[in-house]
């Protein structure tokens, strides 16, 4: 595993799922994906991440409860959780960081700001969202 950061996306839309890994995994980074929240909470519990970027807007379990529960466990308090959505209005944004997010990228996302949101993430830096 090396130095290599692992990022968990969840996603529930296949196409967004497949392009933001392809994008991480060309920059260096480990991506494992998740396409609903059940399945990342599973593979949050069983693998350790040093990123969590989190879709909202998902049927079952939204990204909201994903991130409520990410939170409420002991061991994965501590992991980084950027939210992104198609949501750009300020109220989701707050919701997000409230709930513990420490940042938001709105979609649609040019490729270098989701790079520079996701390596502001793992420098301890709050991405910004336009």
């Amino acid at each position: 595993m090396g130095d290599r950061k692992r990022i968990l996306v969840v996603d529930d839309q296949e196409e967004i799922r497949d392009l933001v890994a392809a994008v991480l995994a060309g920059e260096g980074f480990e991506v494992v994906t998740a396409e609903d929240g059940r399945r990342a909470l599973l593979t949050a519990f069983r693998e350790p991440f040093d990123l969590v970027l989190l879709d909202i807007n998902m049927p079952d379990m939204d990204g909201w409860e994903t991130l409520r529960l990410l939170k409420a466990d002991d061991g994965l308090r501590g992991t980084p959780v950027v939210m992104f959505s198609i949501r750009g209005e300020i109220r989701s944004k707050v919701q997000g960081m409230q709930f513990g997010a420490i940042g938001y990228i709105t979609k649609p996302f040019a490729v270098d700001e989701l790079v520079a949101g996701v390596r502001a993430a793992l420098a301890g830096q709050a991405p910004r969202s336009r």
